[in-house]
């Protein structure tokens, strides 16, 4: 073999191991979700009345607000009476904003403004036990937690509607709505030695049903 032909095949062997080991542009591209300019709809507590109702905020900003960071990471990945009576079963027990039990009891809806507990929450109301228990635990820092009368507390947090558009965690963000969740709890003692505990909670200001989005917030 000749000394051309010898060097032409070396380099034509050098130059086939580069393009084996030389990274492909799928393997150099940094990872992370493929990037779409969309829109996302979504629901958040504003439990410390800090995000911003007017203008817009950056989706990976909302832990600064108050909200869990695990909460914003799934959206970034896109991911008693008689003892036998069971409407006074207790189906959640949690403390609330000052510590103090808090109960949720089975409770019954006929209709109309009667009933108490988490049927009556449900299907008149539209909120689940979730809902309530976020809106005692994070009432709004002022005044969102005050003594109706004896032993029955109000509670207040706002939920907000929230709309981003954009790419992945850096989407930017803007409120489009809010509600006012209220919850009422009668903490006077049954015989189970537990509290009465939700007589009812809703959406203030609407009439009928609280929209899906409210019991659906990414932080309760």
């Amino acid at each position: 073999m000749t000394p051309l032909r010898t060097a032409a095949l070396s380099a034509l062997a050098v130059t086939a191991c580069a393009l084996v080991l030389a990274p492909t542009a799928a393997q150099a591209a940094p990872q992370g979700p493929p990037r779409t300019d969309d829109t996302l709809t979504f629901s958040v507590l504003d439990a410390k009345s800090s995000i911003p109702r007017a203008g817009t905020f950056r989706l990976q900003d909302l832990p600064r607000y108050g909200v869990e960071r695990k909460a914003v990471d799934r959206i970034g990945r896109e991911d008693v009476k008689a003892p036998g009576d069971p409407a006074y079963r207790i189906v959640g027990e949690w403390k609330d904003k000052d510590n103090v039990t808090t109960t949720m009891r089975q409770g019954k809806w006929p209709g109309g403004d009667y009933g108490f507990g988490l049927t009556k929450v449900e299907q008149k109301h539209n909120l689940s036990l979730a809902a309530v228990r976020a809106t005692t635990k994070y009432p709004r820092p002022n005044g969102g937690k005050w003594q109706q009368s004896g032993t029955t507390y109000n509670y207040v947090t706002d939920v907000l509607h929230v709309k981003c558009s954009g790419w992945w965690i850096f989407r930017t963000c803007r409120v489009v709505e809010v509600k006012s969740v209220k919850a009422v709890v009668n903490f006077r003692g049954l015989p189970d030695g537990k509290p009465f505990g939700v007589v009812t909670a809703f959406c203030e200001n609407t009439p009928g049903r609280c929209p899906d989005w409210v019991r659906q917030a990414i932080n309760i």
